[in-house]
């Protein structure tokens, strides 16, 4: 019955996505609560991405005149947000905005992860609803218009419920759910709207970010979920995100007095459906993990970096106050501080105007404080802090009449005056947040849904659970390495993909159950002279077979090519990058391609797997070849999930590795961390060019063949 279920619904959103909706709707049997709990959710997830996707991509392409260097003005009827400059310590996210992108402001996905939530009642903070779900043949409704199920005067609607709320975010008639932003800032505000962190606690320790040398990056990257907040409590965004939430909540307004007059009509005994309610408790929920997990996860990053910085200040003689080490203490310190407080009072998506949203009478932390604009402006912190700082010196000097110097000038007496300032945030940011100022955020959404579905699984025929999994297909398209190191190869390439789970709750249940399906090339006899497109070829033949159906990902698929292969067995790989202080070494590392599976390189024939590794980000030419490469503990925790979850696409990890020396994916970027790398392709370029030029004239056959080198990435 699960399998039933799991067939109907992408048939019948194929058909709403395709323009068919006329043909008639299949039944669908009961299913077990447990199984439509997980696995179909899950099962649907990867099965409706092709549809859905193409469906937004092709709705908002048509406004998406900001490709950097076009000459193409910005549609005049979607809000441009890129003039914004934000605040003192978020000025550099918005002034690097070089590539403006059209973006949703409530994700499309948004509308199918709502429908998930229906079928299981699971929110995406974990808590279960107390409200009333549909019934099982009542999901395939969604998709299809009205007119072909409902009783009068319901059947109206000549488009699924579905169609019209996705329409309503993207458009074409209206087009306020819409926004010119930079897509710095819209990739990370994609991170969070899937509940995913934007550095995980262990790359943030591979980056060394709490190593002083570091800091200016480290500082960015919280500044950067700031920006993200202040992006979307703009004035006119905030307003346009709560029209869109209500237009939509119409929508399924409509639909619930459409379905409640159907079980009328059948006489259906089943509890009153209020999707409007249920779409206001799905939305509500989707902004507290948000805002908690960005909320907590800034602070957890401040108190490592507060730690740090700490260290170097007892480093500090005591009798240099005004040193050149003491003044870079003091600006890394009031840093941290602006950081706390800008988390603080920045990191809210508030509801008010939401339909069916009830403000509550306490302060809920990130969602709701009436008088949160006036305690910004009496914050009280310096006064709070002199006062306070002003009571310790005067017991240590009283201290020190009896226990001597000491009481005053020891590291402990100079750390206790220094860890005032947190003090006193901590307790100010109880009268900001509330009693719970911080909310631990919940397991991962895409944890959780792919637990429930494995749970779903044991409920399953064995022969039918067998069949189900969840993991990427790999293709090896490198041969020229010997059983020993291909051996090597794959231990240390499966081992690099497993190490994400630091840190990540129940990550542990869940890594098991992540497989990688090994594909030879030269065993299955793919041209490995142009593997890319070979593979993705093979790829689209044997996705959708049986075996393979609930296995793989169907949009994406990884292929190990000699560079690749490199970066995992030659020490030298990375040599002249990771010697460099200006890169972060764990920029560097163990890497592999992944390959949009549904890409259409009929304009780039005779691409090598190799060649991405050579574009130049600064060629106006350089466009999204279908492909691109990603650091191995990235693709399980990061990959995965975002496509999982259709947060983002995979063309939109490759912008954030663009500009990366060697194009791979180490996760969202922020100006510094950029900044060196642009300097590096700069220079390669200008020496690599000249240096053509120079052969042309002194041997045109030499330079034929370095030309031919930098094509193939050897270069």
């Amino acid at each position: 019955m699960t399998a039933r279920l799991s067939r109907s619904l992408p048939q019948v959103n194929r058909r709403v996505f395709a323009g068919l909706s006329s043909r008639a709707i299949p039944r669908v049997a009961n299913v077990n609560a447990s199984a439509r709990a997980g696995l179909v959710a899950h099962r649907n997830t990867w099965n409706l991405a092709p549809w859905t996707c193409r469906v937004t991509q092709a709705n908002i392409a048509r406004y998406s005149h900001t490709d950097s260097g076009s000459s193409v003005q910005p549609n005049p009827s979607i809000f441009d947000v890129t003039p914004y400059r934000g605040s003192s310590i978020t000025e550099k996210h918005w002034m690097s905005q070089d590539l403006p992108v059209v973006a949703t402001l409530i994700e499309p996905q948004a509308i199918l992860h709502f429908i998930e939530f229906i079928m299981h009642g699971i929110l995406p903070n974990g808590k279960k609803t107390n409200l009333a779900l549909p019934n099982s043949d009542e999901f395939p409704l969604f998709m299809a218009p009205s007119s072909q199920w409902a009783p009068a005067p319901f059947n109206k609607a000549a488009l699924s419920t579905v169609q019209k709320a996705i329409e309503q975010i993207t458009g074409p008639e209206d087009l306020s759910g819409l926004c010119h932003i930079g897509q710095n800032i819209h990739f990370l505000k994609s991170c969070l709207w899937g509940g995913l962190a934007p550095v995980p606690a262990s790359r943030w320790r591979e980056k060394d970010l709490n190593h002083p040398d570091n800091f200016t990056i480290a500082h960015e990257y919280l500044t950067s979920v700031i920006a993200v907040f202040e992006y979307l409590n703009i004035p006119q965004i905030r307003t346009n995100m709560c029209d869109t939430f209500n237009k939509i909540s119409g929508d399924f307004g409509e639909m619930q007095d459409a379905l409640n007059a159907r079980r009328k009509a059948q006489g259906n005994l089943s509890p009153e459906l209020n999707l409007v309610a249920l779409w206001e408790q799905f939305i509500r929920a989707l902004y507290e993990v948000m805002t908690s997990t960005a909320h907590s996860w800034v602070l957890a990053r401040v108190a490592e970096l507060r730690e740090r910085t700490s260290d170097s200040f007892s480093a500090i003689p005591a009798d240099n106050p005004e040193g050149p080490e003491m003044k870079i203490f003091s600006q890394r310190w009031t840093d941290l501080i602006a950081v706390t407080s800008m988390a603080d009072f920045n990191i809210w998506i508030s509801m008010d105007g939401y339909n069916g949203y009830d403000a509550p009478s306490e302060i809920i932390a990130g969602l709701h404080n009436p008088n949160l604009e006036d305690q910004d402006k009496n914050y009280g912190f310096s006064k709070l802090l002199f006062d306070r700082l002003a009571k310790c010196i005067e017991a240590q000097n009283e201290a020190a009449t009896v226990q001597g110097p000491s009481a005053t000038q020891s590291d402990a007496a100079r750390r206790e005056r220094l860890s005032i300032s947190t003090v006193v945030q901590n307790e100010l940011r109880e009268k900001i947040r509330g009693r719970v100022p911080s909310p631990q955020p919940p397991v991962q959404p895409w944890i959780q849904q792919l637990l429930r579905a494995q749970e779903a699984s044991l409920d399953m025929h064995p022969r039918e659970s067998h069949d189900c999994g969840f993991g990427l297909a790999i293709y090896r398209a490198a041969h020229k390495f010997s059983d020993e190191q291909w051996e090597r190869l794959q231990r240390d390439l499966e081992a690099h993909l497993s190490a994400w789970s630091d840190d990540v709750q129940r990550a542990d249940e869940l890594k098991p159950l992540l497989k990688l399906h090994w594909f030879d090339c030269k065993e299955l006899g793919i041209d490995i002279t142009n593997p890319i497109t070979a593979a993705r070829r093979h790829y689209q033949q044997i996705r959708s077979l049986d075996e393979w159906n609930h296995k793989i990902a169907p949009s994406v698929f990884l292929l190990i090519d000699y560079m690749g292969v490199n970066s995992y067995l030659d020490d030298k790989f990375y040599a002249s990058f990771t010697k460099d202080k200006s890169f972060l070494n764990g920029d560097f590392q163990g890497h592999v391609l992944a390959v949009g599976a549904d890409f259409d390189d009929s304009a780039t024939a005779n691409e090598s797997a190799d060649r991405i590794a050579n574009e130049d980000p600064q060629d106006e030419g350089f466009k999204y070849p279908g492909h691109m490469r990603i650091l191995g503990n990235l693709v399980w925790s990061e990959l995965y999930p975002m496509l999982m979850l259709q947060s983002v696409e995979l063309e939109d990890l490759w912008r954030q590795a663009r500009e990366h020396p060697m194009k791979i994916y180490t996760g969202p970027t922020v100006p510094s961390q950029v900044e060196p790398w642009k300097e590096w392709n700069a220079t390669k370029t200008f020496m690599m060019d000249s240096f053509v030029e120079f052969l042309k004239q002194k041997n045109p056959t030499l330079a034929g063949k370095v030309e031919g080198l930098r094509k193939e990435g050897s270069l």
